[in-house]
């Protein structure tokens, strides 16, 4: 009976262990899952306030290139009227580290400029000419790297000119570092330049969920959540598997116990009555507490009888 309690005992533990350890397994899964989800709807949020922000400056750019004193200077071409354009345009645009107006023959590579733009800045009005371009980050690391606006000045439907705005990118750094974000991390990106990030960033694999586009814009956030599972986290799915594991065991041992104490009982009361059975001493009362054993002591009696009877018939 020890055997078969014993083997009872450790067939329902590995049963206990390996359903817990599905739940641990499932547990960790939904724990970290719902975490990068979590920094994935942070970096969504992130990406609507970013979007929001350059909206506001291509809208207002888009409106002051409508001006009719702007359209004038740049139809006519005339220095003075520029200066005072671009001018205005400093005093009202908010960020701003420069303006300038870049007129059709800029488009022609072939041709001098006298702006003083850089190559990327340039490149980035000509082909506004067409068509108007997304806002990006141009320049390098320092001094020089700024967030460039660029939008087309059309008089007749036909574009005259372009605007080019050098705007301060700080509002970038400020919405980042604004984020509620416990645990995680999110970078800001346009094409492998790193813009910003916030967050810890615990190891340096690449981030392999998929990026987060900003609307209007070449830039994209990578998220991911780096951190570990907690010590509480852990030590919960642990007690999945343990608790339940230890209470079968301290089961099977106290059912074990009481079993073995009645049947050591019951069996010093049935050897009682098998001899009395054998003695031929009338059978008294056998406080026994298992019904079994009760029954056998009733089989033993009848047996007595059945024997008896056959004795005396023959």
């Amino acid at each position: 009976m020890e055997r078969i309690v014993a083997t009872l005992a450790v067939i329902c533990i590995l049963m206990v262990i390996v359903a817990g350890s599905g739940a641990f397994l499932l547990s960790n899964i939904f724990i970290s899952k719902s975490k990068v989800d979590a920094v994935s709807a942070t970096a969504k949020g992130v990406s609507l306030s970013l979007s929001e922000q350059v909206n506001l400056l291509d809208n207002l750019l888009d409106k002051m290139a409508q001006d009719p004193d702007i359209i004038n200077a740049v139809a006519q071409n005339n220095p003075e009227l520029l200066t005072n354009a671009e001018k205005k345009l400093a005093d009202h645009f908010p960020g701003i580290l420069s303006i300038e107006f870049i007129l059709p023959e800029a488009k022609d590579p072939s041709k001098p400029t006298t702006t003083g733009m850089s190559f990327a800045d340039l490149d980035i009005a000509r082909k506004t000419f067409e068509k108007n371009q997304p806002t990006a980050i141009q320049g390098d690391l320092g001094a020089d790297r700024h967030l460039a606006i660029a939008r087309r000045i059309m008089q007749n439907d036909a574009a005259i000119g372009v605007v080019l705005a050098r705007v301060n990118f700080d509002f970038i750094g400020r919405i980042l570092s604004a984020t509620p974000l416990e645990k995680g991390y999110i970078e800001l990106r346009q094409g492998k330049l790193v813009l910003a990030s916030t967050g810890e960033k615990l190891d340096q694999e690449e981030i392999d969920n998929d990026p987060v586009k900003v609307p209007n814009t070449e830039w994209e956030l990578y998220y991911d959540n780096s951190s570990p599972t907690g010590v509480i986290e852990f030590s919960l799915m642990l007690a999945v598997v343990l608790i339940p594991a230890l209470v079968v065991a301290l089961g099977f041992v106290m059912g074990y116990r009481k079993l073995s104490d009645l049947l050591a009982q019951d069996m010093s009361w049935l050897t009682k009555a098998f001899k009395d059975i054998l003695t031929e001493k009338p059978l008294g009362d056998y406080p026994v507490k298992l019904g079994e054993t009760r029954n056998l002591i009733s089989t033993l009696a009848q047996f007595k009888r059945v024997v008896n009877d056959k004795w005396f018939e023959m």
